[in-house]
């Protein structure tokens, strides 16, 4: 085993951890929108360090190029998705009690 294996071999456990905790963060969070954070995070950083661990277990060739436009895709995409989700939530105020609420969400609502 080379170090690039190894290196490959742990940055696929971390994403694994990260993603097992994140499900994990999906079934004990309370509310839609500590929800939606936990399921960023999952398409941020899990997924960011289990593909980066299949590039480099692949080597320098062009499924290597298609996992890093995948990542530039995802780490464009994920985020805003998941802002536009919380704000829909924030405007509608489903699942939400009005004390909760700061004074930009309760003006919205």
């Amino acid at each position: 085993m080379n170090l690039r294996i190894i290196l490959a071999v742990v940055l696929i456990a971390l994403g694994l951890i990260v993603t097992a905790i994140s499900i994990l963060g999906l079934f004990r969070l309370r509310d839609a929108l500590e929800r939606i954070h936990a399921g960023a995070l999952t398409d941020t950083l899990g997924v960011l360090l289990i593909l980066a661990g299949v590039a480099l277990l692949c080597g320098w060739s062009v499924h290597t190029l298609k996992i890093l436009v995948l990542l530039v895709i995802l780490w464009l995409t994920s985020p805003v998705s998941a802002h536009l989700v919380a704000r829909m939530e924030l405007v509608t105020g489903r699942d939400l009690d009005p004390d909760q609420l700061t004074e930009a969400g309760e003006q919205e609502l």
